[in-house]
């Protein structure tokens, strides 16, 4: 299992600024950057954005 968490803001901050709906978010391992890449893209614009993880409280 993969557990990770992100800081929502910057999430909503990144999605307002794309101009398409759908994003590909791409994982690795918890302590490594988020890639979010949208699935439409204006021709003459290359996006690639990252979200760093935030420490998760684990209660178990």
């Amino acid at each position: 299992d993969l557990e990770i968490g992100f800081n929502a803001k910057f999430l909503i901050e990144m999605l307002s600024n794309l101009s398409g709906e759908e994003v590909t978010l791409e994982l690795s391992t918890p302590n490594r950057a988020g890639l979010l890449i949208p699935q439409t893209n204006d021709e003459n614009e290359d996006v690639l954005m990252l979200v760093m993880p935030v420490m998760l409280n684990n209660y178990n």
